[in-house]
């Protein structure tokens, strides 16, 4: 009887180690620092999604996330292709040239922030930076455009410059049009909400920007297409000629007498 009983207690740890296995996945498949940002790829193995993400090296940060589909296989080549500095703001551009993605990503490394990413279908190019074509400041926003030539896309970023805070962006279709700044058409001030209309009249876009002026805000952005006026596109007023009624069977000309 004791025999037996020693030889339960001796395959009993053998039982619990053999419990402790577990499979994953998902799983991380890569990792790139730039500075005091981390991008993370993730890969989801179970419904064939790469997941990149993204978060700042400082204390109380909050994580970003985009995912897309993986094109022939796990494999991925992130990499940063482009970047700029403006103050505590940092705007880069980070690739994934096997799947053919961009993401831009713009934070500031101060704690409590968070990145604001958007991430878009791109191509193979040896031109694929980025190039900073407007800038404008109305009180305590400031609101970058940013061009990525190589995805034919414009994006705006807007940052109120107090503390612990946010930036935001949104990227659309660039039309192409090299001429036309950024500028302020409306804007209302309602208790502690600011609202502003901001203009990009080289994509004809109006883009309504909200926030309020305290520690750790972040503006939210909405963009449309620039209405057109009813006399027409660029302010050029057409004129419509009259019709003019001709009779079926003219009558034959007869000379004066």
């Amino acid at each position: 009887m004791k025999r037996l009983l020693a030889l339960l207690l001796f395959s009993l740890p053998l039982v619990t180690a053999a419990e402790d296995y577990q499979s994953s996945l998902l799983v991380q498949t890569g990792t790139l620092r730039e500075s005091d940002l981390v991008v993370r790829t993730v890969t989801d193995l179970e419904n064939n999604k790469i997941c990149l993400s993204f978060y700042v090296r400082t204390t109380g940060t909050s994580p970003a996330m985009s995912c897309y589909d993986t094109r022939g296989g796990y494999r991925t080549d992130v990499s940063q292709t482009g970047h700029f500095k403006k103050g505590k703001l940092v705007v880069r551009k980070i690739k994934d040239s096997l799947n053919n993605v961009s993401c831009l990503v713009a934070y500031v490394s101060e704690p409590g922030t968070a990145p604001a990413i958007d991430c878009y279908n791109s191509s193979p190019s040896a031109k694929d930076d980025i190039q900073r074509t407007g800038h404008l400041r109305e009180g305590d926003l400031e609101i970058e455009r940013v061009v990525d030539a190589e995805s034919t896309k414009t994006c705006l970023i807007a940052f109120v410059s107090v503390g612990g805070a946010n930036p935001s962006l949104t990227c659309y279709e660039s039309s192409g049009n090299k001429k036309g700044g950024l500028s302020q058409s409306d804007y209302m001030h309602e208790g502690d909400l600011l609202v502003r209309k901001i203009r990009d009249d080289a994509n004809q876009k109006e883009c309504l920007m909200s926030y309020v002026s305290t520690e750790g805000t972040t503006p939210y952005i909405y963009c449309f297409d620039k209405p057109v006026t009813a006399s027409g596109t660029g302010g050029i007023k057409t004129t419509k000629s009259p019709s003019v009624s001709l009779p079926l069977n003219p009558p034959a000309w007869r000379p004066q007498p």
